[in-house]
């Protein structure tokens, strides 16, 4: 795995500088006389620079070289035995695929638990398929759960994880409770770079993100958020800001979402071929993805865009449109989630419904059908929770949640349900104004997008000229672009849950 030119000792001394805490040895093939001299070259390099050494499997090995724990696999020697020969003061960690396997090893003392595997890998044959960061989350809070203080367990999972994807994998798999994984394994992000240094410090600076944005999100009052929302608006409409927003969108809706993002103050860009994407992702502010007219070449492009996205902590707005349609908008839109760091989902109540698993909506093509959700707010509240994003459904009465804050809109119009594509210009002005707060209070963001477009609709649809759906898609616009602060702010209606 080592590139050519490259030795272990180089490998692992590069890593190091780049930021690795803790090397795991792991040598399935060698003879133990050649695992044991490789083990010491190892750690003279580990040893200068204050790192542990795990070995893999092997207690012989780790007894030889007195490393500074081991690594142990469901099929390798008992913790009970490993702990006694190494004795209390030495690390071990353990591999756990299940729950049970999980009790049993934060029952029997590990020190750490290896959860895994994430994602497909060829770096360790498994019995159990990759589990995603949602099955990594399972076995995680199942862990804490049997934890018993102050001796937490620690965690790391493994198995396909890299630059790309490692700040979703560490804040999807956080727990309920807000607490996060201590770290993850890397294999051949590291090891099979060019540069290891340079690929571990990339790896370092994607995990000091995802610890400042994981975990639970504060509690906001009223005038907190009406100030901030005021703010966010007030920055776009005023051309402080001017952001970039790329579209991903369905074919029906293309101009009418490129002229809303203009109108709002941003700056459209739609484009979605696979080639482009690792050079737009470097100016991108916001990527719209919406799968409206989905097709299998659309479906890659944007498979790259979110890729490239979430390497450069570009927010991404998910239009999961009629998602509970068909299978197959199911499956592609479960495996965006499972391998890309949504930062939103945009939704109408059908479309929320499928995500949650709930059966009070259905979709019929494009639109929701059904009564309606007997609890709406716990509704986006589950779905925010378990997919770690801010949700908004829309219909009615507008729902934003990120889990912990829930609003209502109220502003809006009926017109907006009898044109074509104003549910994808909703995911445009989400686009145009979350970049600014996406970090620290994406639902901060997503609240301002959906009030502006709903204000300017209300704003539209009370003009004199305006006498059906084709005059109001023109008015539409016009009012998108002519919503000064003043009128934004004295037509603000929502609530906080």
């Amino acid at each position: 795995m080592v590139p050519a030119g490259k030795t272990l000792a180089e490998t692992v001394d590069q890593a190091i500088q780049g930021g690795v805490t803790i090397v795991q040895l792991r040598e399935k093939y060698a003879d133990t006389g050649d695992f044991i001299a490789t083990a010491r070259t190892v750690q003279n390099i580990t040893r200068k620079a204050n790192v542990p050494l795990l070995i893999n499997d092997r207690i012989d090995v780790a007894l030889a070289i007195d490393a500074d724990g081991v690594h142990i696999g469901q099929d390798d020697m008992p913790l009970s035995e490993a702990r006694q020969l190494l004795g209390p003061h030495k690390i071990i960690g353990v591999s756990v695929q299940t729950c049970e396997e999980a009790e049993i090893a934060v029952r029997g003392g590990a020190d750490y638990l290896g959860i895994g595997t994430c994602y497909s890998t060829n770096t360790k044959a498994v019995k159990v398929g990759p589990q995603g960061p949602a099955g990594i989350r399972a076995v995680w809070e199942h862990a804490l759960k049997v934890s018993e203080p102050p001796c937490k367990v620690r965690a790391v999972t493994i198995g396909g994880v890299n630059q790309y994807n490692v700040a979703h994998v560490l804040n999807y798999a956080c727990a309920v409770n807000g607490t996060c994984l201590d770290g993850v394994a890397i294999v051949s992000a590291i090891m099979a770079a060019p540069d290891p240094r340079l690929a571990a410090q990339g790896l370092q600076q994607q995990i000091s993100t995802a610890r400042q944005t994981s975990g639970l999100r504060p509690k906001y009052d009223i005038d907190h958020v009406s100030q901030r929302v005021a703010a966010v608006f007030a920055q776009s409409k005023t051309g402080s800001i001017t952001p970039l927003v790329q579209h991903i969108t369905n074919s029906v809706v293309i101009n009418d979402c490129a002229n809303a993002c203009l109108a709002l103050g941003g700056s459209p860009i739609m484009a979605a071929d696979v080639e482009e994407q690792a050079d737009l992702a470097q100016v991108v502010n916001a990527l719209v993805i919406n799968i409206g007219t989905l097709a299998t070449e659309q479906v890659a492009g944007m498979r790259e865009a979110m890729r490239h996205a979430n390497l450069h902590q570009t927010p991404i707005i998910l239009d999961p449109v009629a998602v509970g349609a068909t299978t197959h908008r199911m499956q592609v839109i479960d495996e965006m989630i499972r391998d890309f760091g949504i930062c939103v989902i945009k939704g109408n109540a059908g479309e929320i419904a499928a995500l949650a698993g709930s059966a009070e909506m259905k979709m019929r093509g494009v639109d929701a059908v059904g009564t309606g959700f007997a609890d709406p707010v716990a509704v986006v509240k589950q779905v925010a929770l378990c997919h770690r994003c801010v949700v908004v459904m829309t219909g009615v009465v507008d729902y934003v949640s990120d889990g912990t804050n829930t609003f209502a809109v109220r502003n809006g119009h009926k017109l907006q349900s009898v044109i074509t594509g104003s549910g994808c210009m909703v995911g445009t002005a989400l686009g145009t104004f979350i970049h600014s707060v996406a970090k620290e209070a994406p639902v901060i963001g997503a609240l301002t997008g959906i009030l502006a477009i709903n204000i300017a609709a209300e704003i539209a649809a009370n003009r004199s000229d305006v006498r059906g759906p084709g005059t109001f898609r023109a008015a539409f616009i016009d009012s998108m672009h002519n919503l000064t602060t003043e009128q934004f702010n004295a037509h603000t209606n929502f609530s906080i849950l």
